[in-house]
Formats: structure tokens, sequence, C-alpha cells
């Protein structure tokens, strides 16, 4: 750990003690979970840690900071505590450091090295009536701050209510206003719910709304030499958060702020610039920029519309074109055991993954029509010929938002995500028998499925079957002579073997040239045993 991250560690022990003494449940979530299970510490870049509870723990957490806390030395912060506090989640805050980033705003508590905290509202189970939730609140998420938009893409029903909040404000005032908004979103509860919407409305990195079940159960995992409480079901959680390829390390390493200094103060630090700033002037100028910036969001959203209608269009004409020139037809190319078709049919679809899978568009939810045989053809290509569990869930959620209705075929060819998805789970659980029933009988219905071949491989090395390991290595290294979890399979193999020397070739190539985080975990610990 750096100074920073060691100095968050003392925050999170602090926020533990509390949680304990007045028995409040939390989770460590996010990516700090991500980083709990793929590393047993911080993600090696990151500077951040989050929280999650539920309402009525918040609640709870809210009286206990106001017993707690000395507000010389720590504080607690949300947008229903401080009116000026820029979203509706919440952050503990050592108002004796400072943490500086670009887009820190400019009063006192904010600019203090903090954690965030981060709460769930129930949501109804009747679709229509969740739907309205998640539009309420993502419209009042942006008008309850004046510091930051969220996100640019709003829809019509968003934008709807966001502007019958400023008209109610002109009527009764701002804070009469929020008030009311909250009554009807905050400590509700309904019998049928089945998802959360955590505060605050993210459109970037994990979503907003997850399925309650995944705070049913508690898991206590290894953080930098401590326990802390994460959801019991992490392996679905950070799939459905992150993708099925949660465990690779990614190309673009976030860092959340530019400097941390402990040895100076808020009061110090906000003290001297503030001596130049119109306060009263600057919360103007920033609610009317804000304003601009949703407005303009959302014009900018229903003109990508249009845009990305044409492109679908004009993708769709090129794959047609395609097909046409080579005569073939896509469903046909659409066979796992001819190596030469799965060849056709990338060639086919590469041009439309990189429009379709491009940020903008996904996080827009447009999806580019180019029909179902098509899509079909787009799906089997990527979860057959690439191997790519992460993009195909991405491109699956594209099409879903946009009135899909998957036919048999489709189910069955999509039932192999689910399939290495619950493979994948039970392996991380450690929970081999049930991992290894899943993984026969998903080499019956997939027998051509790189990933279940994998899984297969690894499931044989655990159960000490070496024999049959090796064979199959053999027959998929053919085609992928530099597969990394081949490697480690042969690495581990010879690991039980007690071929230390072997073991540590294997294990070598391996942490020098593969960025599965779980891969390197599981040789560190081998390792250190």
């Amino acid at each position: 750990m750096d100074a920073t991250q060691k100095y968050l560690v003392d925050l999170l022990l602090e926020i533990d003690t509390i949680c304990k003494k007045y028995d409040i449940q939390y989770f460590i979530d996010y990516g700090t979970t991500l980083g709990a299970i793929r590393h047993e510490g911080f993600i090696p870049w990151d500077d951040d840690i989050d929280i999650n509870m539920t309402e009525e723990n918040y609640y709870k957490w809210v009286e206990a900071c106001k017993k707690e806390l000395d507000p010389k030395k720590r504080v607690y912060c949300d947008n229903r505590l401080d009116r000026d506090f820029p979203g509706t989640f919440g952050r503990y805050i050592d108002v004796e450091s400072i943490r500086i980033s670009s887009n820190f705003a400019f009063w006192k508590p904010i600019c203090g090295q903090c954690i965030d905290v981060f709460y769930f509202l129930e949501l109804p189970g009747d679709p229509v009536k969740k739907q309205e939730k998640i539009d309420m609140y993502f419209a009042y998420d942006e008008y309850a701050n004046h510091s930051y938009r969220h996100f640019r893409y709003k829809t019509d029903k968003q934008m709807e209510y966001y502007n019958s909040y400023k008209e109610m404000e002109k009527r009764i005032g701002r804070e009469k206003t929020l008030e009311k908004i909250e009554s009807q979103l905050f400590n509700q509860h309904y019998d049928d719910c089945d998802t959360y919407i955590s505060v605050s409305a993210r459109k970037f990195g994990p979503t907003s709304i997850s399925p309650k079940s995944f705070y049913d159960d508690v898991y206590y995992a290894d953080f930098e030499g401590h326990k802390f409480p994460i959801s019991a079901r992490y392996a679905e959680s950070l799939t459905y958060y992150y993708g099925y390829d949660w465990n690779i390390y990614p190309a673009h390493k976030k860092h959340h702020s530019k400097m941390s200094h402990t040895g100076i103060s808020c009061d110090d630090y906000v003290s001297d610039y503030m001596r130049v700033i119109d306060e009263k002037q600057l919360k103007e100028e920033r609610k009317k920029a804000k304003d601009i910036q949703v407005e303009e969001g959302y014009l900018i959203g229903k003109h990508l519309d249009l845009i990305h209608e044409k492109l679908g269009k004009l993708q769709k004409l090129k794959i047609e074109k395609k097909l046409k020139e080579l005569g073939v037809n896509v469903l046909d190319l659409c066979d796992a055991s001819s190596p030469e078709k799965l060849a056709t049919l990338d060639g086919i679809f590469s041009d439309y993954y990189s429009k379709q899978m491009m940020s903008s568009i996904r996080y827009w939810e447009n999806y580019l029509d180019i029909g179902d045989d098509n899509f079909y053809g787009a799906m089997y290509n990527m979860l057959y010929t690439r191997n790519d569990l992460t993009s195909a869930i991405k491109l699956y959620k594209v099409r879903n938002a946009n009135d899909f209705h998957p036919d048999e075929k489709f189910n069955r060819l999509y039932g192999l995500v689910g399939a290495a998805c619950d493979i994948k789970a039970a392996m991380v659980y450690k929970d081999y028998e049930k991992a290894s029933a899943l993984i026969a009988e998903a080499v019956k219905n997939y027998p051509y499925s790189k990933e279940i071949k994998l899984f297969n491989i690894e499931i044989k090395v655990i159960e000490k079957d070496f024999e049959t390991a090796e064979k199959l290595i053999n027959e998929f290294m053919k085609d992928e002579p530099e597969n990394d979890r081949c490697k480690k399979a042969l690495g581990d193999i010879a690991f039980f073997k007690g071929d230390k020397e072997t073991a540590d070739k294997y294990y070598d190539d391996v942490m020098k040239n593969s960025n599965d985080g779980l891969l390197h975990l599981d040789i560190r610990k081998k390792r250190g045993a």
C-alpha cells in the first residue's frame, strides 16, 4: 500500500468500529470488493474505498455519526444533511487532511480524505412501477445537486420529471420541492421488491441498479490484512458490475485523486482560496451551468438516437453485402465444428463490433439494428470464435434494452453465457463438486466452447485427474499454444506432483505474460504455502 491507501484503511477501520458498536450491517463494494477478491487488498493503482448498506442501516449510520464523530476531526455529509453537497451518496470525511482533485467542489468538508458511502433504495417488483421510480430517482439525482452532471443521456420521462421539479421550485421553493420528492423516494418499502437502486445514479462505471439478492448474506473477505464484509454472492455481483472477465487487469487503470496530503487541514486549504471567490455568485453560476448541461445532454442524446438508427442501417447493408458476395447464409456459418466457417463469420462482423461496442453507443443503449438473424450470428461468433463473454453480455444487454424477443435458438445460444457464469462462480467459491457437475453438463451441451473446455481442464487438475487434464491441454494448445490458463494448469500439475522446478517455469511465464489477476493470486498463494 502507498500512504494514501494506508490512510484509507485506517478510515475504514474507524467506520467498521462504529458499525459494530451500533449493529450496522455494511458492505465494502464495487472496486473495493474487486480488489478484495482479485488482490486481497486494494487494486494496486486504486486510491478509493466504497461502502454500501441498506437504507434501514443507513439511517442508523447517520445517527451513529452524530453521536460518535468529533467535527474537528471527522464529518459525515450527504445531500440531505448538507444541501450544498454534490450528490445523494455520502462521504465519511477526515477534515484534518485534504484530498485534491480537479472536480472537487470548493466548500470545506468535501476536500478532506474520505470514503464514499452509498446506500440502497427499494424498487417495486412491478416492471412499470419500477421504471417509474428509476426515472424519478435519476431526475431527482440531477436536480438535487448543482455540481456534477452524472450522465448525459436522459429519457423523455426523466426530463419530464426534471423539468417538473424546476417548475415546482418556482411555486414552493427549492427546499420544499426537495422534501416533497424525497418523501416519495426515500423510506419506501415494497413487499415485491427484488431490485435496489443505489445512490447516486451512475450511468458510467457500475450500474446503480442491482438485484436485491446480492446483499441478502455476508462474506468476510481479506483486505490488506483485515476482514471486511462483502456480498456473499461476490462472484455474481462482480460479473454484474464489471463483466464476465472481472478477473482480468484492465488496460486503462483508473485513478481518482490528483494528490492527497495528510498534513494540511480542510480549513487551511479552503480558506486560502475562498478569500478571492464570491461564494454566492459561484453557487448561482453553478446552478445555471448545471441546467444547461442537463438540457444539452438531453438534446445530444436525441440527436445520437437518429445517428445510431442510420448507423445500424448502414451496418446491416454492409453485412448483407458481404454475405451476398460470399454466397452464404449467416445461420449456415454458425457452425462451431468448422474453424473455416467461424473465421468467415468473424470477418463479416468485425466492423459491426467496432461500431456497436463503442462506449458512447453502449452507454446510450442504442442497438444498431442489423436484423435478428445477423445479431444471432454476431453473438455466435463472439461466444465461439472470440470466446469473449463480457462483450457478448454487453451486446445482449444493449439489444435487450430495445424490445428484444429472443427465439428458442437464441435462448439456447445465450444459455452458454449462463452456464459459464454459473461454473465460474462455483469455481471462485471453491464449490468444486457443484462446478464438476455443471462442467459435465456444459461439455455435453456446448462441446465446442473454448471457455467450457478451459473449465474442464481446470476441474480435472483440481480432481487430480492429471492424465485427462494433460490430454485436454495438448488438444487445446494446438490452436492456442500460449494460452495462460493452460500454462497455469500445467504448472499446477507439476506443483501437485512435487516438481517445483517445472511448476516454477510455468508459473513464471504466467506471472510475466498473463493479465489474469486470479491466476496471479493463486500462484502467489501456492508459492507462499
